[in-house]
């Protein structure tokens, strides 16, 4: 059917396609983003440490060490560094 439609059809198609297909990667990574964080909330309840663990060793081991005090500072320090929208 393009072949009827002529070149300047199939440009335009092809354009469509390149942002239908921009809008549905951008929305993926929305989604994958917000998944990411609800597992990271998920392993911050269970072993604060290892949740923020990519956030530098300084957060790591005040994290780590917040939780051998009890677990609840513990999690309350690695919901607070998740949450930080700076780092």
């Amino acid at each position: 059917t393009t072949k009827q439609l002529g070149f300047r059809s199939v440009t335009i198609l092809t354009k469509l396609r390149h942002i239908n297909t921009s809008i549905n990667l951008a929305e993926l990574d929305s989604v994958s983003k917000h998944i990411m964080s609800i597992w990271r909330v998920i392993l911050s309840i269970f072993c604060p440490p290892l949740a923020v663990i990519d956030k530098g060793c300084g957060s790591f081991i005040i994290t780590f060490l917040l939780w051998l005090c009890g677990w609840v500072p513990g999690v309350i320090a690695a919901l607070v560094i998740i949450n930080n929208p700076e780092r």
